[in-house]
């Protein structure tokens, strides 16, 4: 700890990296609230605000990787702050990609879909909460992963439930249609899950 302290006065922290990924991870849930209001309002409001979200989380990002390019020092591995503003990244990408698939295939909004985005949006939710208990109290952060994982855990068997009753219908386009929709989703989350496990491996790491 005195090491550390040394090299704080000698090369000052100048980036702040839990801000950013705080920041960032906020983008990230409010974008994915941003597609839960749509599939139940239809809005082209709740689809534009997606839309700002994912360029407000984009230069975000764009921003702390410039500064992880320039930064002496940082408060973790410099690769996990980096992995997981790309995990990050493409959860809210896949979060995009469904929005604009249900528009391009005209696939409305049903209770699997519904269901598989508001477990990604607890998700999303108490991992921006995670990171922003980071810096001052990654217990909480640790705790937290239990819960993330069992929200990947819960899309993935709705979306095996939800695949069986698309496969058992009798219009094979509208199970292309679904199943396309569904996967955008199930990647989200399996993104957030891979995310959420280079956020472990920072708090053990802190422990």
């Amino acid at each position: 700890m005195a090491n550390k302290n040394i090299i704080d006065r000698i090369f000052p922290i100048k980036y702040h990296f839990h801000q950013m990924l705080f920041l960032q991870s906020q983008s990230n849930a409010l974008g994915v609230d941003a597609l839960f209001c749509w599939l139940k309002s239809g809005s082209e409001k709740d689809s534009q605000a997606l839309n700002k979200h994912v360029k407000k989380a984009d230069e975000i990002r764009m921003e702390m990787e410039k500064n992880l390019t320039e930064a002496f020092v940082t408060p973790f591995d410099r690769g996990d702050i980096y992995s997981i503003s790309v995990g990050m990244n493409r959860v809210l990408k896949y979060v995009e990609s469904t929005l604009i698939s249900m528009k391009a295939f005209n696939v409305e909004a049903n209770n699997t879909i519904v269901n598989m985005v508001e477990q990604l949006k607890t998700g999303v939710d108490v991992f921006a909460e995670a990171v922003n208990n980071l810096e001052k109290n990654h217990g909480k952060s640790e705790a937290a992963v239990v819960t993330m994982r069992a929200t990947h855990r819960e899309i993935e068997k709705l979306y095996i439930d939800g695949m069986f009753f698309v496969y058992a219908g009798s219009d094979p386009m509208e199970a292309i249609k679904k199943r396309e929709v569904y996967h955008h989703i199930k990647d989200a989350s399996t993104n957030l899950e891979e995310t959420v496990d280079v956020l472990h491996r920072i708090i053990v790491r802190l422990t």
